[in-house]
């Protein structure tokens, strides 16, 4: 987009772009992405701020939000486009029209209201030439629409074309149930077992020694409770978010279940998180509701835990400050719940880790996932999708192409490739590592001892300049393939070296 217009500009001197997007986050996002290559880019205020921006030969590149969806926070509604279009009719003066030879940019162009806004701003920029732009596959249901609105496609970049490019990460999928009913103390331990493998006996005792509420919580009647206990686990064992290298998301299925999610993290030691939605708590809300004395009501709870989460600041500033140190600061922004809010347009290269526990299909949940796909330092390899709501249905089905269940409305070579099952790639990841170790290793003498890898990689005297590199892809070789064979096989040793790891993983392999 950015490329495109600076040539247009460039190459015709009555040339003018607009920009149409229907979100603040987007409209920052291209105000600060025009403004780093040097192009002075105009943000509009309102639709009658934009007629009058057309109406005149100042400014060559505008940028115009449809305001009212973008202070709410969701997805466009038809209602939302209405006012938009009305407000920008109403503010045409007479002598109107558009000054210069328009490109217009829209963007999210494969919903289903983009046609009634292209139809709208034909009116008003009738010789403009337009150009829908989305990085959401079509639905199989919208594709004729899109395609009679704005003409066949110029261009097409999958998913799987930009994992290739190394543009954006590759996702992996995890769907985990929710334990309905934990009470004895036996099924506790195994499910402790469960998430904490590859830990040595001391760290897996550590760990749990702080879980001493680990039995009420699992044996509660409270499935937010429960997800949230698998989340915190999570946070106490997987790179990235042990490390503060990385941060999560957490998608719930309301604002009210948002805020218990959060009180919960509170209680049991996850406290760096936030909520981010569109709710701005009003004390003139709680008027509206009655409130017994036996019982609190969801509003009531609602307005109490954001006004205790927002410490006296304008839930503005509050999310403006989150967001920041979610981007800058992961280890000091670890979770962000959110519903609606963020799953579009937000750029957070840290974020590694989406949890959903809402019903999600189509369009949201393919731009919710992507919000885990973003490149950052090495230590990020992949996204991680956690599903607890078993979007895709039976994995047995779902595994190769994901079309079925919540994606089943897209054409299945538009979503090829876009999520793959965690477990089955590990397995992959770790055969391909064994053998690229393996052949590393080749010209180790034997009876291959430890003295015999570290006179092959080291040399005689225990340094050797000339074979440093190799040492080094061993060595890391050596790491990844660990990493993944804790996962693979519990209970297994941290003091394992080189020469008892390989021959253990060649006798266990035909048997895991």
């Amino acid at each position: 987009m950015i490329w495109l217009s600076k040539w247009i500009l460039a190459n015709n001197p009555n040339a003018r772009v607009l920009i149409v997007t229907d979100r603040e986050e987007l409209d920052d996002q291209i105000e600060k992405a025009y403004k780093g290559v040097d192009e002075n880019i105009v943000r509009t205020k309102s639709g009658a701020d934009l007629v009058n921006k057309l109406n005149s030969y100042e400014h060559p590149l505008i940028c115009s939000l449809i305001h009212k969806f973008g202070k709410n926070g969701g997805e466009a509604t038809d209602k939302d486009i209405d006012k938009y279009i009305e407000e920008i009719k109403k503010a045409l003066p007479k002598d109107y029209s558009a000054k210069g030879d328009f490109v217009v940019f829209v963007d999210e162009c494969h919903r289903t209201q983009s046609g009634k806004l292209h139809a709208a701003m034909k009116t008003i920029i009738p010789n403009g030439i337009f150009v829908g732009f989305t990085g959401t596959p079509l639905l199989k249901k919208d594709k004729k629409t899109s395609l009679e609105t704005f003409g066949g496609y110029i261009h097409t970049y999958k998913f799987d074309e930009a994992v290739r490019d190394k543009v954006v990460l590759d996702l992996r999928y995890e769907y985990r149930d929710v334990p309905q009913e934990i009470k004895s103390q036996d099924k506790i331990d195994a499910w402790f077992d469960i998430h904490t493998k590859g830990l040595t006996p001391h760290a897996q005792a550590k760990l749990k020694a702080k879980w001493a509420t680990m039995q009420k919580v699992l044996s509660s009647r409270s499935r937010l409770e429960k997800i949230a206990l698998d989340v915190h686990f999570d946070f106490q064992t997987q790179p990235r978010l042990m490390d503060g290298n990385g941060n999560a998301m957490l998608v719930a299925d309301s604002v009210y279940s948002a805020c218990k999610y959060y009180e919960i993290f509170q209680q049991i030691g996850l406290k760096k998180c936030a909520i981010i939605t569109s709710y701005e708590p009003q004390a003139s809300d709680l008027r509206t509701e009655t409130v017994s004395d036996e019982e609190e009501t969801e509003v009531f709870e609602k307005y109490e835990i954001y006004q205790k989460m927002l410490g006296g600041q304008s839930a503005e500033d509050f999310e403006k400050e989150a967001k920041r140190k979610f981007i800058e600061e992961p280890a000091n922004m670890k979770l962000l719940i959110v519903v609606d809010k963020l799953l579009t347009g937000f750029d957070a290269p840290p974020c590694t880790y989406l949890y959903i526990d809402k019903a999600m299909h189509d369009h949201g949940l393919f731009q919710a996932i992507c919000r885990v796909n973003r490149l950052d330092d090495e230590s990020k390899d992949f996204g991680y999708i956690v599903d607890y709501k078993q979007l895709f249905g039976d994995l047995a089905d779902a595994i190769n192409t994901y079309t079925a269940g919540a994606f089943e409305d897209y054409d299945a070579e538009d979503v090829a490739g876009l999520i793959k099952d965690r477990t089955e790639e590990a397995k992959k990841y770790f055969l391909e590592t064994l053998d690229a170790l393996d052949e590393l290793c080749e010209g180790v003498a034997m009876p291959r001892a430890e003295l015999d890898y570290i006179h092959y990689f080291c040399g005689e005297n225990g340094v050797d300049l000339d074979n440093d590199k190799h040492m080094l892809v061993a060595v890391k070789s050596f790491t990844s393939l660990y990493l993944v064979w804790c996962v693979l096989i519990p209970n297994s040793s941290r003091e394992w070296t080189m020469p008892v790891f390989l021959p253990m993983i060649r006798l266990n392999l035909p048997r895991e």
